[in-house]
């Protein structure tokens, strides 16, 4: 089926808010809870596993809940860094 218990709220909330935030770590927020909207709704649908569903919420907590505040800073300053890194290798060679 598919998805479609929940009309595909996730996928409103994707286009509207992900990489739309204006702050690096709330898009990365939203996309990760984009994903459990999106695995709550295909688990509602029978598309994925009740199994597969809880290691969706499981990772989310994890990451969310269970990490310091500062490592979850480092994470996100590697993170912009690397990108920078990139951008700037493309533009200078």
């Amino acid at each position: 089926m598919s998805g479609g218990s929940r009309n595909y709220l996730y996928w409103k909330i994707e286009s509207e808010y992900v990489g739309k935030m204006y702050d690096s770590e709330l898009n990365e927020m939203v996309s990760d809870i984009v994903n459990l909207f999106h695995d709550v709704e295909w688990y509602e649908s029978g598309d994925i596993s009740e199994e597969d569903y809880k290691e969706t919420v499981r990772a989310f907590k994890k990451k969310w809940f269970g990490t310091p505040r500062e490592e979850m800073v480092q994470r996100a300053i590697e993170k912009e860094v690397g990108e920078l890194e990139l951008r700037l290798k493309k533009e200078l060679m």
